[in-house]
């Protein structure tokens, strides 16, 4: 019978009379079962070995059948060899064949899959960039951020390394695996969560969009859920814990700026943050001010202007400060 359709069966892609033919097949002799076994265990440990869901199973099996059908041209005995014969040459070609498919596996994986057995670097420099690790986890970079990653296969975490900038962290749940960021000294702890984490000379702050985090020193730990914060003091490890009031460290991801009844003055902030401005509210009368809006990730004299227009201050140009009053 030809590998195509038992591979059709495999992926449950045959039709009835083809599954009736394939069982009756089976049936009918030992070694055809055996033949139909070799196959799946090598399809399920390609698969298991890298734990991945999102390869295209069909691309896959035909790339599989290429290698397997050069293979077999390959160790074909020569005059009286009987090599393949064997029980030992039926296990050696069967991790060859393994050997192969692991590579074609891990072609689909990101980044090739270089995180199973090493770490993979990831930088930012003047844009946001988002990345899908290997377990189906989504981190976006802020620009100017760095950090390497790993997800070995006998490793017993999943582990990321910030070095400097901001991420923003979409974590897949896998309780056999945690995943867990590393700050310096600091340690940020999830099973399956939403999350931001920046870096600064002074400080780290954690803040939590959904889930549970744990966040530890060497001297503190805290339990951060949703809408709260951590504060980390990066010289001596004391953790400060609060609310978060806001979506304003996540403008990045969203690609724009969310303010509900928030203080001018907070947004501005945010402003000053993201474009590396330096924008001041300068009348007492406008630090008191509230503004609900949502401005885009877009051109910040934009921005000033919608500010302008929603609550009625002047925006003005001094040296190169910007103040509103």
């Amino acid at each position: 019978m030809e590998d195509s359709l038992l591979i059709k069966y495999l992926l449950e892609e045959a039709s009835p009379d083809e599954v009736t033919a394939v069982e009756i097949w089976m049936d009918a002799n030992p070694e055809h079962k055996k033949h139909f076994q070799q196959l799946r265990w090598v399809w399920v440990k390609s698969k298991d070995l890298v734990q991945a869901d999102d390869i295209n199973e069909n691309s896959a099996w035909e790339r599989f059948q290429l290698l397997r059908e050069e293979n077999q041209k390959k160790v074909q005995p020569k005059g009286g060899q009987r090599f393949l014969a064997s029980g030992w040459g039926r296990v050696a070609a069967a991790f060859v064949l393994l050997g192969a498919i692991t590579a074609i596996v891990l072609s689909f994986l990101p980044h090739s899959g270089k995180a199973l057995y090493s770490n993979v670097a990831l930088v930012a420099d003047q844009e946001a960039i988002k990345e899908v690790l290997i377990d189906g986890s989504v981190l976006t970079l802020n620009k100017n951020a760095k950090l390497s990653y790993s997800q070995k296969w006998l490793g017993g975490n999943r582990l990321v390394k910030l070095e400097q900038g901001e991420a923003y962290f979409q974590v897949e749940k896998n309780p056999k695996k945690p995943f867990v960021i590393a700050v310096g000294e600091l340690e940020v702890r999830v099973l399956g969560t939403s999350f931001n984490v920046k870096k600064t000379k002074e400080r780290t702050i954690v803040i939590v969009d959904e889930g549970v985090v744990q966040v530890k020193t060497v001297r503190d730990e805290v339990l951060l859920q949703k809408n709260e914060k951590a504060m980390i003091n990066n010289d001596n490890g004391t953790i400060e814990k609060s609310a978060s009031t806001d979506q304003l460290f996540k403008y990045y991801v969203s690609k724009e700026f969310v303010a509900k009844n928030l203080k001018l003055t907070t947004l501005v902030e945010a402003l000053n943050a993201a474009y590396n401005s330096e924008v001041e509210v300068l009348s007492s009368q406008a630090k008191e001010m509230s503004i609900t809006t949502t401005l885009p990730y877009g051109s910040l004299r934009d921005n000033l202007e919608i500010i302008s227009q929603t609550l009625g201050v002047t925006v003005s140009q001094k040296g190169d400060n910007i103040i509103i009053e």
